[in-house]
């Protein structure tokens, strides 16, 4: 199978609007009068899947079909928008069956299975993720043919397998990133990389050495033509690749707020063709379920709010109180969102 066209270069700016949007205003874009069905791959982390709800809530509204390939755990913030929930796992029999299923995936079970367990965090995950991504990628092309949807959103920093998928079935996809922007993807790799006491270059060299990962590239062009290269968001570090199959990425933040890009890594994505829309945090409506904390652990008890609250911290619904309470009087607020990772449920 032929390798896909590369995206042509984009002769518009690589920032389109940017502005706070409520899902009234979404509503009046460019969305499908006829009813349409929609495939939404997500992953289990508060702050990356919340932002979608609104979403897929204003399209069910509007008629539309919504289906989210997630995990268990974001089943009633998922259905509580009129959407469809399949379970990620169910899905996907080559990565989870006899695996230990964790918040990423198997990637606990993959890295004893690969002699990775004493590698650093960037190391591992980095080694492993075009392996994981090899054993995803059969069920989520099984889903999206089932499904049938006429376009893709996914997360572009936990998912890659649905843009993979969406590549493969020549479905249109649509990034939805969560944080400052594709600029502050390059701060975050840096800070990784430094808790993790890694450097780019001893990433790269244990990409290039280590032959699992290399086999797992090679198998995935040659059997998808997908031209993934070997050193996958490396290249340089902290530039999204799969961003170039998106017909537009989505940023949770306004203009103002996003992180400035590299010279470099801003003229690649111009010449890939990589459009972002910044929408602002993608606000629900009120009342609505969400998703809170990644959700694999217990919740939050009684005795940690206590806490909380002896060190001065404000839970969320005492916040959302003071803000109602403030509006009532005629006095201003001011919503500051920094992408939906950074100010998500999360610890």
């Amino acid at each position: 199978q032929d390798s896909p066209p590369q995206s042509p270069v984009s002769q518009e700016p690589l920032l389109h609007s940017a502005t706070t949007h409520t899902m009234a205003d979404l509503k009046q874009m460019a969305v499908p009068t006829a009813p349409c069905r929609f495939a939404f791959v997500f992953p289990m982390a508060s702050g990356h899947i919340n932002p979608s709800l609104p979403v897929a809530r204003s399209l069910v509204a509007l008629g539309h079909e919504v289906h989210y390939l997630c995990r268990d755990q974001m089943r009633e913030a998922i259905e509580d928008t009129g959407s469809v929930f399949h379970s990620e796992v169910e899905q996907m029999p080559e990565l989870y069956e006899g695996r230990e299923i964790d918040l990423f995936g198997a990637t606990e079970s993959l890295k004893r299975e690969y002699g990775l367990e004493n590698e650093s965090f960037m190391t591992a995950v980095s080694k492993l993720m075009m392996i994981s991504n090899e054993l995803m990628l059969p069920g989520t092309i099984r889903w999206l043919r089932t499904i049938n949807p006429g376009a893709v959103l996914y997360c572009p920093l936990m998912n890659s397998n649905a843009a993979f998928a969406a590549q493969v079935l020549s479905i249109p996809s649509v990034a939805l990133l969560t944080t400052a922007g594709p600029g502050s993807i390059q701060r975050t790799y840096a800070e990784i990389l430094r808790m993790s006491q890694t450097t780019e270059e001893m990433i790269v060299k244990e990409l290039e050495d280590f032959q699992p990962h290399r086999k797992a590239v090679t198998r995935l062009n040659e059997k998808y033509g997908l031209d993934i290269g070997l050193l996958t968001n490396m290249q340089p570090t902290g530039k999204l690749d799969v961003l170039k199959w998106s017909a537009v990425t989505l940023v949770t933040t306004c203009e103002d707020l996003l992180d400035p890009m590299t010279p470099d890594v801003a003229e690649i994505y111009t010449k890939e063709g990589a459009i972002f829309e910044a929408v602002g945090p993608l606000l629900d409506k009120a009342g609505a379920r969400r998703a809170a904390g990644h959700k694999f652990a217990a919740s939050e008890g009684a005795s940690k709010l206590a806490t909380k609250h002896a060190r001065g911290e404000v839970d969320a619904a005492e916040l959302l109180q003071r803000v109602r309470a403030a509006r009532a009087t005629g006095r201003s607020t001011i919503l500051v969102s920094m992408g939906t990772v950074i100010t998500g449920d999360s610890p």
